[in-house]
């Protein structure tokens, strides 16, 4: 696991997306967001994040299409990805063969999706 404990949180919902961002933060790691997929491959070439969390359905590029574009890029397709969807298709997952977080997203299961990813660094005092 990298030693740095960035998000990326793709969501075109700004109060989802603001947040998802809080419940990271107040977890120790640090947030960065996009709208869409075509903002997160413009952080992705600035940050390598330990971790993605991604919404399926967003305008521009949506999220089936930047995991696409993520699985086949040698150097981004190391960065785990977690689907976020509201969808009812439990196959979403098995079908992208990545993990699931199902909408509305509750802390306590971003909060378990988190630990699974590694310790935290302690959060920043304020």
């Amino acid at each position: 696991m990298p030693p740095d404990r960035t998000v990326l949180v793709v969501e075109d919902d700004g109060d989802l997306s603001d947040t998802l961002k809080v419940v990271i933060e107040d977890q120790g790691w640090r947030a960065i967001c996009a709208a869409n997929g075509r903002e997160a491959l413009a952080l992705l070439e600035r940050e390598r994040p330990a971790l993605m969390l991604v919404d399926l359905f967003m305008p521009i590029m949506n999220g089936v299409e930047l995991l696409k574009i993520v699985k086949r890029n040698a150097t981004l397709a190391a960065i785990p990805r977690v689907i976020m969807t509201a969808a009812n298709d439990r196959m979403i997952g098995v079908k992208e063969d990545v993990p699931v977080l199902y909408k509305p997203v509750d802390v306590e299961s971003l909060t378990r999706l988190l630990a699974q990813y590694g310790e935290p660094r302690p959060a920043s005092a304020s």
